[in-house]
């Protein structure tokens, strides 16, 4: 049976150090930003939440000796899974709107029927990491197969339905939120790291990591809760926000304060749009002072530069 205690190899200790550090880091920094922007009454939130705290305790596992050291291990990969599988409802939730009822519920249903692979999971992590037996190297590999078949999907609707429904260029866009610009790299970095890890987990990097040290489904990790974080809400209510304000951008052209001292609830002129809550409120009708055929992004004119 292979060694499966604390890494002694010094690049391996140092890699898997690493990899825990950056990923308690980011998601100690997502927590506090979720915290920041949530609602209460919005489940939603809570769940997104959620996923990020019981990830984090697998973050310190690098700390312990042995015996202490597969006991810990073991004990904070249950919340790991847990959040993984929470991360596949939370992916459910804010694609639904987009979805047909059918197509819905056989969406959810899927990610229910993986939860039994993860109650195995648990137990073989917990055995292969007290030295008890191997069933871990068998379902290891099973992990993306379990994990992401549905936040790609995600992604992929996604991309389609901004092209089909809302008629957006990516560029146009990032301009309106680059928040959401944010979200879409993080998802295509999300799926560019679970297809590296595949690779790893069947030993194509078996000659250039240290032996038993995959980084890289944390990075991919990093990545999936980054989208969560980064936009709270579902996305057809972000899209829905974005398009509002795009059409009145595209009737309005330009917007002038009606006080001098009044502060703009839009940028200055020449700064981007880059909060989906700006984006989605409302214009006041006389705020408008003439139409612009063009359909660029239009200017913020105050009321002393005129």
């Amino acid at each position: 049976m292979p060694d499966t205690g604390r890494p002694t190899d010094p690049d391996g200790l140092v890699l898997e150090a690493w990899g825990q550090g950056l990923m308690l880091g980011s998601l100690l920094i997502m927590a506090a930003i979720t915290v920041c922007n949530m609602k209460k009454h919005i489940l939603l939130h809570k769940l997104i939440l959620a996923e990020l705290v019981l990830a984090m305790a697998n973050g310190t596992f690098i700390f312990p000796h042995a015996p202490v050291y597969g006991w810990y291990q073991s004990a904070t990969a249950i919340g790991l899974n847990v959040s993984w599988a929470l991360h596949n409802v939370i992916a459910w939730m804010k694609n639904r709107p987009f979805l047909s009822r059918r197509f819905s519920m056989f969406y959810i249903i899927t990610v229910m029927l993986c939860w039994p692979y993860w109650v195995v999971e648990i137990y073989a992590n917990f055995t292969y990491f007290n030295n008890i037996n191997t069933i871990f190297l068998k379902t290891r590999p099973l992990e993306p197969l379990f994990r992401d078949p549905w936040w790609v999907f995600t992604t992929i609707s996604l991309f389609w339905t901004i092209k089909r429904e809302y008629n957006f260029g990516l560029w146009e866009l990032v301009q309106i939120s680059p928040r959401f610009g944010v979200m879409l790299i993080s998802m295509c970095l999300s799926i560019g790291f679970i297809v590296v890890d595949l690779l790893s987990v069947l030993n194509v990097f078996n000659d250039s990591l240290p032996t038993g040290i995959e980084p890289f489904w944390k990075l991919s990790f990093i990545f999936k809760c980054l989208c969560d974080t980064v936009i709270l809400d579902d996305f057809k209510t972000a899209l829905d926000l974005m398009r509002s304000y795009w059409l009145r951008k595209q009737a309005s052209g330009e917007i002038l304060l009606t006080k001098p001292n009044e502060r703009s609830p839009f940028p200055r002129r020449g700064a981007a749009i880059d909060d989906i809550e700006v984006a989605g409120r409302p214009v006041v009708a006389h705020d408008i002072v003439r139409s612009d055929k063009s359909f660029s992004v239009p200017r913020v004119v105050l009321r002393e530069n005129v």
